[in-house]
């Protein structure tokens, strides 16, 4: 990817390195980035106290942002800081745009679950605005998902014009085990011999409250079963814990807090089915990841999951929680199904790759700045 005859220089906005799903595109982004002889300089923008500023490569350059997320005084302090760099580019890796850039801008916009599931209507009106904001800015929007696409597009129609979807990759780094660490996170965690396993956050729109009601009815069946769920710790005195004492499943759900890479693979391996009730997803790493790990998965028929789990999982109508529960039951008896299943999971989590999604990436700079200089 070149320029006036040379390596172009883009900047990157991975302050949001750590959260969730976007932590791991981002980190991922970065790495591959770096990587391509075609680009000359990376310019990250990080939080302080992040690693980066620790660890220089020859091609990642870091910045300090102090500025909040979210905030009216990131737009301007990052845009006042990107404007002073030399850069050819500069890519947002989620909707929040900084003010007054000169350069071509490419903004990947995930979902828009702030408009569909917000916490207030102020919440609703900044997130709207910030949207917006981006799609008239952008040269090029990304998206994960054709789902997402033509959910931006929805909301924002001329987001059309100027948008391609680009799937996410799943790192080699998920494949199945056990490894010589297993063991031993294993023992850490406590986990229970034979579980069911929820990898995510606990707002509203993943739908937990659903799978504690598909659990009331199978752990009767399966005495001897529980149901591991990540995400913040505080959950466990919060309102998911107090749905499970309602439901008298408490003693059969295990917290596991938020978990590194090693023991999340670990988990991902050692569970009986992966179980995801998620209504909306932009795209959706957990079920991707444990079919990489050769876990079965169970989920609904919605948003980008049929796009990305497609036929390597078991995909159940919206809302059916009996179909959800028949589907563990199979799952959790008949060992001939969990293989058919581990095969079909891995081998469509086989068509997710970081390099396919870098390079499709780097394409679209070339489109953007190939535009700009016209």
């Amino acid at each position: 990817m070149k320029r006036s005859g040379r390596a172009v220089r883009i900047g990157i906005d991975a302050r949001k390195e750590w959260d969730g799903g976007i932590g791991r595109y981002v980190r991922n982004l970065v790495q591959g980035l770096s990587s391509d002889e075609s680009v000359t300089r990376l310019h990250v923008w990080v939080k302080p106290g992040s690693e980066r500023l620790r660890i220089r490569t020859k091609r990642i350059h870091p910045h300090v942002e102090r500025a909040g997320l979210y905030s009216l005084g990131e737009q301007f302090s990052l845009g006042r800081k990107v404007r002073k760099t030399a850069l050819d580019l500069f890519h947002a890796p989620h909707y929040v745009v900084p003010f007054f850039l000169k350069i071509p801008l490419v903004v990947t916009i995930h979902d828009i679950i702030h408009l569909i599931f917000p916490k207030s209507s102020l919440h609703a009106a900044y997130a709207h605005r910030q949207l917006g904001f981006a799609v008239k800015r952008a040269q090029t929007l990304i998206m994960p998902s054709e789902f997402s696409r033509k959910e931006v597009i929805r909301y924002f129609p001329d987001a059309a014009k100027k948008s391609v979807s680009i799937h996410h990759g799943i790192a080699p780094f998920f494949c199945p085990g056990p490894s010589r660490q297993d063991d031993a996170i294993r023992r850490s965690l406590k986990l229970p011999e034979t579980f069911l396993l929820y990898v995510g956050n606990h707002k509203p729109h993943k739908n937990l409250s659903q799978l504690l009601e598909v659990c009331r009815e199978i752990f009767g069946e399966f005495p001897d079963l529980f149901l591991c769920v990540t995400g913040n710790r505080e959950d466990e005195n919060g309102a998911l814990n107090r749905l499970a004492r309602q439901y008298r499943v408490s003693n059969r759900i295990h917290y596991l807090g938020i978990l590194n890479n090693e023991a999340l693979r670990a988990c991902y391996r050692a569970a009986r089915v992966f179980a995801f009730p998620s209504l909306y997803e932009g795209f959706g790493f957990p079920p991707l990841e444990a079919m990489a790990c050769g876990t079965p998965v169970v989920a609904f028929r919605t948003a980008s999951l049929p796009e990305v789990v497609a036929d390597g999982g078991i995909l159940i109508e919206p809302g059916d929680g009996r179909g959800f529960y028949q589907a563990l039951r199979i799952l959790l008896r008949d060992e001939e199904a969990r293989g058919t299943w581990r095969d079909r999971g891995m081998a469509q989590a086989g068509l997710f790759r970081w390099a396919r999604a870098i390079e499709a990436h780097l394409d679209t700079y070339r489109s953007v700045l190939k535009n700009a200089s016209v």
